[in-house]
């Protein structure tokens, strides 16, 4: 039944890359968007090609990562906050790279909300129960002095477009949109509140793989990650290009893309890790959210060899 269920969500993915020689790996987005933009630099730059690999990013819905990692369908998915929590609850899965310190999400609501507070009592779309935007979500309210449990409402509803799609219906009031998407959401009428990247650290953007993988192929890990570092790298010192690619990729303007690259070199860690600050917020939060108590530590949540490997570290 597993295989049933993802299957469809791969087949009405909303693209496949260009079929190519090389090993095949597929690699899980939750929606086109800004958090997993290095994987589109190193598909364009043909960085997976170098390694022999050919990658194939595919569009599942957030809440369908980690039984697609578990059955196989998926190699490698980006939805790193949602991985993190599995990885807390026990289940096979782990974090082996990031790349966004730094969430890179404005909370946007429709017309008449002016700040965070107007959002007591109304109703709020994350893409699902645990993943970062959720989280973000939950530590803004909380520092506006909103009860994120009693005082609104929290709906799942999917990734940034689905999000997107509900607040324009009025389905929902508010939402953590991906940057990629204000340029859009403004057009539309709709009103930025905060840019969560200013309220909290939570990493965004990464490789979750199933211990499965790591144990049968430790070695497309790390050509995987090796050809993403690149990507990641490249956003850093190729802007020029790099906003090219991103204004095509994310279908903004040329003073849009040059706004969201901002945005993301602020919170961008070019080795391929996640800070400690950063894992230590994750942690503390998804505790809070969970209500557990035990000592978590970083190396729950992520397998470092891959990436140290990468980088020539011990």
């Amino acid at each position: 039944m597993m295989r049933i269920i993802v299957f469809v969500a791969l087949a009405t993915t909303l693209f496949l890359s260009p079929r190519a020689h090389g090993e095949v790996i597929t690699i899980g987005i939750s929606t086109p968007g800004l958090y997993e933009i290095p994987t589109e630099i190193a598909q364009r730059k043909g960085f997976y090609k170098d390694e022999g690999l050919d990658a194939r990013k595919v569009v599942v819905r957030t809440g369908l990562h980690v039984a697609a990692l578990l059955a196989g369908e998926l190699d490698y998915s980006t939805v790193s906050g949602l991985i993190g929590r599995a990885t807390i609850q026990g289940l096979p899965v782990k974090s082996v790279m990031g790349w966004f310190d730094r969430p890179l999400h404005i909370l946007v609501a429709r017309p008449g909300n002016k700040t965070i507070s107007d959002l007591k009592g109304k109703r709020i779309a994350v893409s699902t129960v645990g993943s970062a935007p959720h989280i973000i979500l939950r530590e803004a309210l909380t520092q506006a002095g909103i009860n994120p449990d009693k005082e609104v409402a929290t709906l799942a509803v999917g990734g940034s477009s689905d999000r997107l799609t509900a607040l324009v219906s009025g389905a929902v009031d508010a939402t953590a949109l991906d940057l990629a998407y204000i340029d859009k959401a403004e057009k539309l009428g709709l009103v930025p509140l905060l840019y969560l990247g200013d309220v909290v650290n939570l990493r965004l953007g990464g490789f979750g793989v199933s211990t499965d993988k790591i144990q049968k192929n430790p070695r497309q890990i790390v050509r995987t990650i090796r050809a993403t570092l690149k990507g990641v790298r490249f956003l850093k010192n190729n802007k020029a290009e790099s906003l090219a690619i991103m204004r095509d990729y994310l279908h903004v303007s040329a003073d849009v893309a040059e706004k969201i690259h901002q945005f993301s070199l602020r919170s961008l860690n070019a080795d391929g890790l996640v800070a400690p600050s950063t894992l230590e917020a994750e942690i503390r939060l998804a505790k809070e959210q969970m209500k557990i108590s035990d000592e978590i530590t970083a190396d729950k949540l992520m397998d470092w060899r891959f990436i140290k490997e990468v980088l020539g570290q011990k």
